[in-house]
Parts: structure tokens; C-alpha cells; sequence
């Protein structure tokens, strides 16, 4: 388990300094938890936390140990990325008025956790993947590109969520403004 490779680590000489956590998104906060307090750092994939609560419970452990906590953003150190932010912090695009972002997916409009799909079995799990669904997963790349591009923080935004699987519990299909 990995409170058993966290108490294990912790006592090596050799031991490892940094844990990476990318493990469905119920397992951060615990996992985090242990490796921190074991005194190991940790880089989380994101979502940092299922709730709001368990995101300010992590905070508090992160604050208590002193040790470092990174919430993993993968597209920010793509080349082009990088290249975007760069021109409009120079202003090589103007004044941005507006962001637009689309992360097309089709792999979770069938119903792929009834054939026995790891990822989609969790990933289609409110109690595993959290309440936040596609937003949750993919809506937050956009967000932290759009941020991370521009600058700008956002102000308003209005969503409109629905599943192409019937009786799906986690919205699969997402429209935001």
C-alpha cells in the first residue's frame, strides 16, 4: 500500500525525496497525506482534491510538514505553450479580450466501464474521479491554460454539462463560456 512504501521510504537511508501521485483522483489527498507526513515530497497529478474540504485538509498537511507539495499542470511546459505566453506578455497579440480553448475527446461517449476499462471505470465513478466529471478532468487543462496564456483571471463563466451515456452519474460532455 502506499502507506507502507511512505513508512518504508521514510526509514532508508537511501530513500526516496519525492513521490509522484497518479493514481485515480479519490487516492490524493490519502496518499499525499502519508508521504507527506512521512516527510517526503510530493508532485500530485490534478485534481489536487475530490472536495473542498479535502483540498484545504491537504493544505493544512502541506503547511504542517514544511514539505513540498506540486500540483502537476503537464501542458504548461509544452514548447508552444510556452511560446503563447511569451507573446502575449510582449503584446506580439494585443489586448486579450477573450479565451477560447476546446480539448475535444470522444473515448468516454460509450459506455467503456462496462467492457472493463480501468480508466473509465474510475473516471465515470463520482465516489473514485470526484463530482467534477469532464469539467473536472479535462475543463481544468483549459482553465490553467487559459490563466497561465493570458494572465487574466477569470470573472464569470456559464456551463452546460450532460452525458452521452445514458445514466451515467459524471457528466462526459461540456460547453463552457
Amino acid at each position: 500500500s502506499y502507506a507502507e512504501m511512505a513508512k518504508a521510504e521514510a526509514k532508508r537511508p537511501d530513500g526516496i525525496e519525492a513521490v509522484a501521485i497518479v493514481t485515480p483522483n479519490n487516492v490524493h489527498v490519502p496518499a499525499a497525506k502519508v508521504f507527506l507526513e512521512a516527510g517526503i515530497h510530493v508532485i500530485c497529478d490534478k485534481p489536487l482534491a475530490t472536495t473542498l474540504a479535502e483540498a484545504k485538509k491537504l493544505a493544512a498537511i502541506v503547511e504542517k510538514t514544511g514539505k513540498v507539495f506540486v500540483l502537476t499542470h503537464n501542458y504548461t511546459a509544452y514548447p508552444m505553450i510556452r511560446q503563447a505566453r511569451e507573446m502575449v506578455a510582449k503584446g506580439v497579440l494585443g489586448d486579450i479580450r477573450i479565451v477560447q480553448s476546446e480539448y475535444p475527446q470522444d473515448w468516454l461517449t460509450e459506455d467503456l466501464a462496462a467492457t472493463g476499462q480501468k480508466q473509465a471505470a474510475w473516471r465515470s465513478d463520482p465516489k473514485q474521479a470526484g463530482a467534477g466529471g469532464a469539467l473536472g478532468d479535462i475543463g481544468t487543462h483549459a482553465y490553467n491554460l487559459a490563466r497561465f496564456v493570458s494572465g487574466l483571471e477569470l470573472d464569470s463563466l456559464s456551463a452546460d454539462l450532460d452525458a452521452f451515456v445514458p445514466g451515467r452519474l459524471l457528466d462526459d460532455n461540456v460547453n463552457v463560456m
